[in-house]
């Protein structure tokens, strides 16, 4: 059976707390306390490893698309030569893209389960800050202007990919055209 969002919600609520306060002693709250610090601490690291993956891809395509510039100006002699080689680089910039995008989708999965932890201890502090902000910046009628970095930043390797395929055509046209013998 797969799992809804609001089962997930439930399945959070049913099995983060292990210990009612009662039976766990006096330092209930502050031990729970701790633990939403190093859960916050957690979301945060996560947040900051996703951010150094996305400039390690972004970096790797824009060297990629570097190279592909440099080996289109190698010039008529090696026409044939950096032709195959456009189509095999824009081929691994492609690669490399969808692997971006799975990340991505790894990292939004993994904060996601971060935050449901997150705010369902919240629900036994005082205040309920991320579980707000969040309210705030997604409001239940869905008028927020609020872009969600996650759903903004899987554009990215598919511009890169869009690219990449623009490239391979060209390249594979004036391939064909140079072994075919045919003026473009």
């Amino acid at each position: 059976m797969k799992k809804t969002k609001e089962n997930n919600g439930d399945y959070v609520k049913n099995h983060l707390f292990v210990a009612q306060e009662k039976e766990y002693g006096d330092k209930y709250k502050s031990h729970l306390l701790e633990q939403y610090k190093l859960c916050v601490s957690m979301a945060d690291r996560n947040s900051s490893r996703r951010v150094a993956a996305n400039n390690f891809f972004l970096s790797l395509n824009t060297i990629l698309i570097a190279i592909i510039g440099i080996l289109s100006r190698l010039g008529p002699s090696y026409i044939i030569f950096y032709l195959w080689w456009i189509i095999i680089a824009s081929s691994a910039g492609i690669l490399f893209c969808w692997v971006w995008r799975v990340n991505i989708g790894s990292y939004r999965a993994l904060s996601e389960a971060k935050f449901k932890v997150i705010n369902a201890i919240e629900q036994e502090l005082p205040v309920a800050a991320f579980e707000t902000e969040w309210r705030y910046l997604n409001p239940e009628n869905k008028d927020s202007k609020y872009p969600q970095l996650t759903k903004v930043e899987r554009w990215i390797p598919l511009i890169f990919t869009a690219l990449y395929f623009a490239l391979m055509t060209v390249a594979l046209i004036l391939a064909s055209s140079t072994f075919f013998g045919w003026d473009p």
